[in-house]
């Protein structure tokens, strides 16, 4: 036992990014990837004293006086245990407790959880089979497996590189018990798209076999990114056990989910602030513990140009903040292939015409023009709607031939299928300051600048699609001034529109009525940007969006603000409501602070869109300071909602005068 059978053969995906799992038992002498502690071998650490008080010894292991009952099956709350009854610690508690126990996002078909666990040791766990129809699949299977193989050993929580689980329980008979766990995907599909079947199901059964318990885990699923799925919550059903040193699973349980919305995301910026891959793959990691499924990348924006293309290497030679702050094609590969096996796709964001300046200055030193106009101007309100100012030039046939060799380096890394253009805050005084933008208006007859940008927007569309061969993409744009007035541009079967605007905004209704597709990223709740004070003047001051207002942010809802309930019912049957992202814009964010002001906002965010509950009810806060507390022991970064007293002591912690 302790064997991960991989029934496939290795790929790509299991040379270039297996995680530290030899032959399914995690290798003991390996370094941890987060790191390890130095070695203090050889270095005195003992203190001198002046005195000669004896200190006493440390209590070498400590013994919980305390057990956790589930109380009306939406808390675990503590009391004094006694002889006659056997302890529970709070995670083994929160396994079973209520209809959803530890699990987040919670299952949006069926939950049944049986009221046992059982012990076990991760080195006695083992996948004897991986079904599916192609060796690509299977291999993402077997990966998937690692993954999680991986997590269970970390679960000790002295786990520092090596397993930290005992070998033998002592005459309890924990190593007796084993787990198996089968893997079955039907789709041969390898990468997640809009269309993407997400269900799957997860059933545990147990049955006395020999001196101990087999555990049978079946994990189904149409897709892999179903399996994988499956898999997370899987280990949400496992519990580390500090009575016993050992792991608890849910004796039986039957799972079936699917998520209620396709399109679950969130965005991260790395122009403002660069961000190296390797915290991007944290953020990878902190999604796919919460089914998150979209990572929308804005790469570049007039701050900086950090993605390096090939063919115009002009872009960072004049655009990245320093020669280490640049985004290499393998490192894009990289990032992108570790996502999509974590079932997260890697979108990205090429903003234009707006939000484009430094990285484009070169043209007029290659003899090709400006290739944008008003860069890094000033005074920048007369110019742009935040400095530094940047904006494409639209008369310029050379901006065009730039922006192709760019979007075919992208579509080189990135999945084909979906790219967003940005779109978003054009300023249109910038152009009108511009001799040969006022001298094409008089030569066309158009004095509406909404015309030059609906110009800019075609061309860009057409190169976007030669970059992809001819074949089908779908472009993605922000609300903006042409989704309010200029739609002519903007094909609804072509185009889906991220909204940013208010979720009252009557470009809502009027999008839907339009049959656009949307996506919500509403600015009343879902910047998690906000509310960590200014960094450019007085008026530039937002209130901070709280894990309620994200949770809160109902789309079906802001859809009804608009519709009526009845009139709702259409819009969803007719698919055009595909999803919500939460947003981190970089103005004050790098890789310090990003984690703790993703999370746990953004799990909030995530049950929101996976499981549309119909309301926020009383057992929400303490499910997800137990989540929050999960994903901080998986190493996640993640922001603090209330003492760990409210957490041990679940449901003391609320204010019946002043709920939130």
């Amino acid at each position: 036992m302790g064997k991960l059978q991989l029934i496939c053969v290795v790929t790509l995906a299991t040379l270039f990014l297996t995680p530290n799992v030899q032959g399914g038992r995690r290798n003991s002498k390996a370094r941890d990837s987060r790191g390890s502690r130095a070695s203090l071998s050889g270095i005195s650490t003992t203190a001198k004293s002046e005195t000669t008080t004896k200190i006493p010894e440390l209590v070498e292991k400590y013994e919980s006086p305390w057990t956790w009952k589930c109380v009306d099956g939406s808390s675990c709350q503590r009391s004094l245990s006694n002889a006659t009854e056997e302890k529970s610690t709070l995670n083994v508690c929160w396994l079973t407790c209520g209809q959803y126990g530890a699990m987040w996002p919670f299952p949006t078909i069926q939950s049944h959880l049986g009221k046992g666990t059982l012990m076990f040791y991760p080195q006695s766990v083992e996948v004897t089979s991986i079904q599916g129809p192609s060796r690509a699949v299977k291999s993402m299977m077997g990966y998937a497996g690692n993954v999680f193989l991986d997590h269970l050993f970390r679960m000790h929580p002295k786990s520092e590189g090596q397993s930290a689980f005992p070998v033998t329980s002592g005459g309890k008979g924990i190593e007796h018990n084993v787990v198996t766990i089968s893997l079955t995907a039907q789709s041969s599909e390898t990468r997640i798209s809009l269309n993407t079947n997400e269900k799957y199901s997860v059933v545990i059964t147990s049955y006395l076999e020999g001196q101990g318990r087999h555990i049978h885990v079946d994990v189904s699923a149409v897709t892999f990114f179903g399996v994988r799925h499956g898999l997370e919550t899987l280990g949400q059903l496992i519990a580390f056990d500090d009575d016993n040193e050992s792991l608890r699973i849910v004796s039986e349980a039957i799972i079936q989910d699917q998520p209620k919305f396709k399109y679950r995301g969130l965005m991260i910026d790395t122009s403002r602030n660069f961000i190296p891959i390797h915290y991007l793959k944290r953020m990878v990691d902190a999604m796919s513990y919460n089914k998150l499924n979209m990572l929308h990348w804005h790469i570049t924006d007039t701050n900086s140009f950090p993605f390096y293309s090939k063919r115009v290497p002009q872009m960072t030679k004049y655009g990245a903040y320093s020669a280490s702050q640049i985004y290499m094609p393998k490192d894009v590969k990289e990032l992108v292939l570790y996502a999509r096996l974590r079932g997260v796709k890697i979108l990205p964001e090429f903003d234009a015409p707006a939000h484009a300046g430094n990285g484009w200055q070169w043209g007029p030193l290659e003899g090709i023009g400006e290739l944008a106009l008003c860069v890094n101007a000033e005074p920048w309100r007369n110019y742009c709607g935040q400095p530094p100012c940047g904006q494409l030039n639209p008369l310029n046939n050379y901006t065009y031939l730039v922006l192709g060799e760019i979007y075919k380096d992208m579509l080189e890394l990135f999945d084909r299928d979906i790219f967003h253009m940005g779109g978003d805050e054009v300023f249109l005084q910038c152009w009108y300051y511009q001799d040969e933008i006022r001298n094409w208006q008089r030569s066309s007859g158009s004095y509406d600048l909404m015309d030059l940008w609906g110009l800019f927007q075609q061309k860009a569309l057409t190169k976007l699609k030669d970059a992809n061969y001819g074949h089908p993409i779908t472009p993605i744009v922000w609300t903006s001034d042409m989704t309010t007035r200029g739609r002519r541009f903007l094909d609804a079967s072509q185009y889906i529109i991220q909204i940013w605007t208010g979720s009252t905004h009557s470009d809502v209704r009027s999008l839907l009525e339009g049959n656009y597709r949307v996506i919500f990223s509403n600015v009343d709740n879902t910047y998690l940007d906000h509310g960590f004070g200014t960094w450019l003047g007085r008026d530039h001051f937002w209130t901070i969006k709280t894990w309620q207002n994200l949770y809160d942010n109902d789309l079906m809802k802001i859809a009804e603000y608009h519709f009526g309930e009845n009139a709702t019912s259409q819009v969803i049957d007719a698919g055009l409501i595909l999803g919500g992202e939460a947003t981190l814009w970089a103005e004050k964010v790098d890789q310090y602070n990003m984690e703790m002001k993703l999370w746990p906002r953004s799990a909030a965010f995530a049950e929101r869109l996976w499981s549309s509950p119909t309301n926020r009810t009383s057992s929400v806060y303490g499910r997800l300071i137990h989540h929050r507390a999960r994903m901080v022991r998986r190493g996640v970064h993640a922001d603090r909602l209330q003492p760990e007293s409210c957490h041990q002591l679940s449901g003391y912690c609320s204010d019946p005068y002043s709920q939130l």
